[in-house]
């Protein structure tokens, strides 16, 4: 048990740390930069918001007109027209709260969307080193819930300032308008609403962005957890991961309750005051109507202005207190939406280009960790490249440099003696191949995923062409519906040979002339790494193959192998030059051949 107990924080404690410590840093910036970028950037409707608060500065000048017909009938005047204006009055403030409520929604909801689109287009284009460094359950967090909670702010603040402010001082003037004192009287709780409603924004301010951050801590830990249960149960790990669970939910619960406890505070500082205002107003309108000064009529329409300029003050301390609370979602957003795109200054077509592939003394390294270093060699058009090394050589890392996932810091790699950054980024992607060890597959038909990296349309034809140059046809047609099977999840109703080929059609009905294997025959059986390697022996014929293995017997006829140690090239040249002048490549033929893993 004491066991157990070490191994939950070991693995609990480093995610918690890291999140929580940055959501603290972030509590203490408080600034309104992240806000003000969002504004200046997102077109927002600004002439509907303009709409709703003209609305809401109409329903309250009605609401500051009622009281005074109030004291009129009051004072004895029941006739006709002031009770068809009041009617009128009352009847209005109902229906321009329903037209604000309407129109109010739908800007809302137009914010939302014009939000939701920025962030989402601003994540698509942002590196790889981003994704490497933060979690896709944090951005999709960012994009939904913060997105919401910026819309309906967005959408009312203007407007509920504009009419607390207006509304407040009209009640106040017409206050005075009656009785001096009676103004001044309500002037003494306002400093105790003001403190209150800063303190609490401040609170609220810290206590939402820890919530935020326990809760996608807590789904992260689960989100990592519940795809591998069965794993969890072969190794009788359940008492450890139910541990861990409840330590997530645990620590969400004390910060939730927290956050209910000074929300509960506040609500009963926010009572108090009330109730000191309410006490305020009726002693001061009693001693007033016994001095004679005022007459109950005036102490009436007095009461109402002073509850009309209290609500109307709360509103404007509320708003101070959602700026707060709409800092933290504007600084999660801006986490994102200010980080720097993809450099894409190319202009040339790769399609258009042909030739050799060459590394010129490239390197790289990812945060101060040097991977590939110094590496120099040329992959020929319409030959097989093979790369191989231990594990941890830079193998991958060298094929995401060729994909421009990532930039060198030092060197270059040219396609036809052209640089690749000269080439347009997405025209040069399209112009690679690109299967890795586990292809990913979209939940869709086989036919939307053979047709997904196509631009415009493409005929049955050559669908059926690329499927039955990658060896795909036969297993394609055995299914009753053919192209249009369901693949399920990533792919989960098909085999790993059949997702392979599937992933070889894709790139094949790209048109791509570069095509880059990452261990693609790795996890297949025998039957299947045949048909693929039959596949890669008609790719090379027309097209630049690159590919990364581990099984040596798969790479012995390469035109040419490279041997990578330590992110380094060992050696190049074909299997029977290497096994003589290669004594790592020998080693590693020799102990796979004895049936041992390199």
């Amino acid at each position: 048990m004491k066991k157990d107990k070490k191994e939950k924080k070991l693995s609990v404690q480093p995610m918690m740390t890291s999140n929580y410590q940055a959501t603290e840093v972030e509590n203490k910036k408080q600034s309104w930069k992240p806000f003000l970028n969002l504004v200046k950037n997102v077109k927002f409707p600004w002439l509907m918001i303009a709409g709703v608060t003209v609305l809401m500065l109409v329903q309250s000048t009605l609401v500051l007109l009622l009281p005074q017909y109030t004291v009129e009938i009051y004072s004895g005047n029941f006739s006709a027209s002031l009770a068809v204006t009041a009617t009128f009055v009352i009847l209005g403030q109902a229906l321009l709260l329903a037209v604000i409520d309407f129109i109010g929604g739908y800007v809302s909801a137009i914010n939302k969307m014009r939000l939701q689109n920025y962030v989402w287009r601003r994540v698509s284009r942002l590196p790889m080193s981003f994704f490497a460094e933060n979690e896709p359950r944090d951005l999709i967090s960012r994009t939904t819930d913060d997105t919401s909670n910026l819309s309906g702010f967005i959408t009312y603040f203007v407007g509920y300032v504009l009419k607390g402010a207006y509304s407040f001082i009209g009640s106040f003037v017409l206050i005075f308008s009656y009785n001096w004192k009676l103004a001044a009287s309500m002037a003494i709780c306002l400093p105790l609403c003001y403190i209150l409603s800063v303190v609490a924004g401040r609170i609220y301010f810290k206590l939402d962005n820890r919530i935020q951050s326990r809760l996608s801590d807590m789904t992260r830990y689960f989100s990592a957890i519940l795809p591998y249960v069965t794993l969890t149960k072969l190794f009788g790990r359940e008492n450890r991961e139910e541990e861990n669970g409840c330590w997530w939910i645990d620590k969400h619960f004390e910060t939730s309750m927290k956050n209910a406890v000074a929300e509960q505070a506040v609500a009963f500082a926010d009572t108090f005051i009330t109730v000191l205002q309410e006490l305020v107003i009726i002693l001061m309108g009693v001693w007033l109507i016994q001095a004679g000064e005022i007459d109950v009529s005036i102490w009436i329409a007095f009461y109402i202005y002073a509850n009309t300029m209290n609500s109307n003050f709360n509103t404007l301390m509320a708003q101070w207190e959602s700026i707060k609370r709409n800092q933290g979602a504007s600084a999660r957003i801006s986490a994102v939406t200010n980080q720097e795109p993809e450099e894409n200054n190319g202009t040339l077509d790769a399609h258009e280009a042909h030739g050799d592939l060459s590394f010129n003394d490239v390197s790289f390294a990812y945060r101060d960790n040097s991977v590939v270093n110094g590496i120099s060699f040329t992959a020929h058009d319409k030959q097989l490249t093979a790369i191989v090394g231990p594990s941890g050589a830079g193998k991958t890392t060298l094929l995401k440099l060729t994909e421009r996932l990532y930039q060198p810091n030092n060197g270059s790699i040219s396609l036809a003696d052209t640089d690749v950054k000269d080439y347009e980024l997405h025209s040069w992607r399209r112009n690679i191949g690109y299967i890795p060890q586990d292809p990913q597959l979209f939940s869709g038909t086989i036919r939307d995923n053979i047709t997904y990296g196509v631009k415009g349309e493409v005929s049955d034809a050559e669908i059926r062409s690329a499927a039955e140059q990658a060896n795909a046809l036969e297993f394609i047609e055995d299914f009753e519906d053919g192209f249009d099977t369901e693949v399920g999840e990533n792919g989960a109703k098909l085999s790993g040979g059949q997702r392979q080929r599937i992933a070889i059609a894709r790139t094949l009905l790209m048109n791509a002339q570069i095509f880059i294997l990452d261990e693609a025959t790795s996890s297949l059986d025998s039957d299947a790494e045949t048909e693929i390697h039959e596949t890669i022996e008609e790719l090379r014929k027309d097209h630049m193959v690159i590919m990364v293995a581990h099984r040596m017997d798969s790479v012995k006829d390469a035109d040419q192998i490279v041997v990578m140690e330590k992110g380094q090239v060992l050696s190049v040249g074909n299997h029977d030059t290497l096994m003589k002048s290669c004594p790592l490549y020998r080693d590693m033929v020799q102990l796979q051949s004895a049936g041992i893993a390199v």
